[in-house]
């Protein structure tokens, strides 16, 4: 049935040659591949047979997602072509030079200086607040950040981060258009800049921030050296196999990271570790669907749920303010964690008729996305649309764990950061100083 599914997903985007592999549609269905083929060893462990209403609900939500986009694929071409926004802007492979010739080197040591004050003043923090071990003093923030005795992170601390984080997609995109089109300057200025985000982006005890900036220097790269090849729009064996290494690489090392963001891995073996993550969710989702408990009220959404807070605190409306109500699962003796699929939330707000309704509004923004990322000049423009559908790739990905899309789109943590690419792009590109 996957396999089915990614031969439709491939549809909507055929006439974009090899780049289709990054169009959402492919993404979405692929990302719940591993997990599936995962779950065969853990059938008996888990009683992983899933119910009717379980498989129909993924195999729902997985069609819509493929027929919106490509539904979207049409109209943005005949449709949509007529609103300013989504007028084409067709890329071609020109002789200007690339980004990188026009970006003065000690604008990459300001972003440099601010990524390592940054990450200084977060690992002063926990030393502060927690104490001089790293990995327990990251735990323990972790651990409490959404407790009653949660402490925050001060402001210009929390401020610096943003900048260095959201600057770490954009750096990422000048190293590589660097690699790519052969130009040295700046090049290991920016590869420090990459490793302080990323290391940025792991500091506070979560894996997803770092990872993110990773897989969208992935997508980055992916489209660059084939848009980079002319008319041949062909990805070479070589940049294959690196791609593959660097997922293999991030895969066998999940574990080893988890520890030294002190999180405890003892009492599980490696293969029910991935297993959890990759896996898990598939039984947490079966298990509440089986229980009939769904449909509930927007103002106890738990797709909408940061969304909806926000709005409560804001208009000082109190009873819209809710718990996140997934628990965490266990199941003969297995830990199975407290995430079930992109598709929980969306079932447990409004059904089945919630999968569809979420699942094609995501599809459809996804599918803009990835249009104007298609269209982008990839060599010579620092084009914010290409740097966002790399951000957006890492939350479809992961539609296979979790509602990455409404949690991180939908709120206010993603407007701070479309502020600081755009006051980032500003300041590579139009400040100047004249010396």
């Amino acid at each position: 049935m996957l396999t089915l599914l990614f031969v439709m997903g491939m549809l909507p985007s055929k006439e974009n040659g090899v780049l289709k592999f990054l169009s959402p549609q492919i993404i979405f269905v692929v990302s719940f591949i591993p997990g599936v083929i995962y779950a065969f060893w853990y059938v008996d462990k888990w009683d992983l047979n899933l119910s009717k209403m379980t498989l129909v609900t993924i195999i729902t939500g997985l069609v819509v997602f493929i027929l919106v986009s490509y539904i979207t694929n049409i109209l943005y071409k005949y449709v949509f072509s007529r609103i300013k926004f989504f007028l084409p802007s067709k890329y071609t492979c020109n002789k200007n030079n690339d980004i990188n010739s026009r970006i003065d080197r000690w604008k990459i040591i300001v972003l440099l200086v601010l990524q390592l004050i940054s990450l200084i003043l977060t690992v002063f923090f926990l030393f502060r607040t927690y104490g001089f071990n790293l990995s327990s003093s990251i735990f323990m923030y972790r651990s409490s950040s959404t407790g009653e005795d949660a402490v925050a992170l001060p402001s210009i601390v929390k401020l610096l981060r943003r900048i260095a984080l959201s600057s770490g997609y954009i750096i990422t995109y000048l190293y590589l258009n660097g690699i790519v089109y052969k130009n040295k300057k700046n090049r290991l200025l920016e590869l420090i800049c990459i490793l302080l985000a990323i290391l940025n982006g792991f500091m506070l005890g979560g894996r997803g921030d770092g990872i993110q900036i990773i897989i969208a220097a992935i997508v980055q790269y992916i489209a660059l050296k084939i848009y980079s090849s002319n008319q041949k729009r062909i990805l070479p064996v070589k940049d294959v196999l690196k791609v593959i290494i660097i997922l293999a690489i991030i895969v066998a090392s999940f574990t080893q990271l988890g520890e030294l963001l002190g999180r405890e891995m003892d009492f599980l073996n490696y293969n029910d570790y991935i297993a959890v993550y990759l896996s898990a969710e598939l039984k947490n989702l079966d298990i509440f669907i089986s229980s009939g408990s769904y449909g509930h009220p927007i103002s106890k959404s738990l797709t909408l749920y940061s969304i909806i807070n926000s709005l409560g605190s804001i208009l000082h409306q109190p009873q819209w303010i809710h718990d996140f109500d997934i628990p965490f699962r266990y199941y003969g003796g297995y830990a199975l964690g407290n995430v079930g699929t992109i598709f929980y939330p969306f079932f447990y707000d409004g059904g089945l008729m919630g999968v569809i309704i979420y699942t094609s509004f995501m599809a459809f923004f996804c599918q803009i996305g990835y249009m104007k990322f298609v269209e982008a000049d990839k060599k010579s423009q620092l084009n914010l649309m290409f740097i966002f559908y790399s951000y957006l790739a890492y939350i479809i990905v992961f539609s296979f764990f979790s509602n990455k899309f409404y949690e991180m789109i939908f709120n206010t943590s993603f407007i701070w950061c479309v502020v600081s690419w755009v006051l980032v792009k500003y300041f590579l590109m139009r400040i100047q100083v004249k010396v």
